[in-house]
């Protein structure tokens, strides 16, 4: 069973609409029960366990993968369900920081700014969600130890590929269109970020300030980019190129991209709305 690690701006949204529509109801994009998210705060974060999997697993019953922001390596979970195949996507550190800024915060004035880099919640995100703490030593082992895949957002076809291969599965399609895309949300806070002098991201100031409050993070990333993903390339060969020329045509080609009818009403309207009503 594969477990995907739902780090926030790293596209990760786009890649569970292809796990979903390859997997139909086989595929459950898991939630933290609302029992559980009295406790859970931006610092502390709380994560799936065994009883939440379980619960799951009485309605999805040939359930082959999850998905989520609160499905992390470091849980009990993992010790719980040793066959967990945890796989995850990362991105650039300053460049996906900045991407969570403006998603995110509320305001996008330069104090703003300045108060979201303030936050220690908001820094190493990418490594907290690892390792559950801003330690990309601790990060790095988990992922030896524990992360079966990485791709990378800058590589994201490539990453599809290589992602499909990984899993093994007859049904994966990696045909996608980019999902939960910030130029196309039209929140009150997008239109206002829209009237926002934006200039000062960057500025060297600005840059700096980013890439100091994600230290751990590029570490990290540095080197799953010089060290995890070069070995997962390898694994291919010189066959990549054209696997990745062949999606690449396949996302040409394809007309509009659905899941399958039941999984999203099992989702929607069952699973969902029962986790709403604490019955999950």
């Amino acid at each position: 069973m594969y477990a995907f690690i739902h780090i926030e701006k790293t596209g990760g949204s786009t890649l569970t609409t292809i796990l979903r529509r390859s997997f139909g109801t086989r595929h459950c994009d898991i939630r933290l029960p609302l029992a559980k998210r009295r406790y859970h705060s931006r610092v502390q974060r709380a994560c799936i366990d065994l009883a939440d999997l379980q619960r799951v697993q009485l309605l999805y019953r040939n359930l082959c993968g999850i998905a989520g922001h609160f499905v992390t390596p470091y849980s009990d979970l993992a010790r719980q369900c040793p066959e967990l195949r945890y796989f995850a996507f990362v991105r650039d550190p300053v460049a996906r920081y900045r991407s969570h800024f403006l998603n995110r915060s509320l305001s996008h004035t330069e104090q703003a700014f300045d108060e979201w880099t303030a936050s220690a919640w908001s820094q190493n995100w990418q490594t907290r969600m690892i390792a559950g703490e801003p330690n990309a030593e601790k990060a790095i082992e988990i992922i030896e130890q524990r992360v079966g895949f990485i791709g990378l957002t800058e590589r994201f076809d490539e990453s599809v590929v290589m992602l499909g291969d990984w899993l093994g599965e007859p049904s994966f399609r990696g045909e996608y269109r980019p999902a939960n895309q910030l130029k196309k949300k039209r929140r009150p806070r997008d239109l206002a970020r829209e009237q926002t002098d934006m200039r000062y991201l960057k500025t060297d100031r600005a840059l700096a300030r980013m890439a100091e409050v994600n230290a751990e993070d590029q570490k990290v990333y540095d080197y799953v980019t010089s060290t995890v993903f070069p070995r997962q390339v390898a694994a291919l060969r010189e066959a990549l190129p054209a696997k990745v020329a062949a999606l690449q045509q396949r996302c040409h080609d394809a007309g509009l991209l659905m899941e399958s009818f039941w999984a999203n009403f099992s989702r929607t309207f069952v699973y969902e709305p029962l986790v709403r009503c604490h019955a999950m």
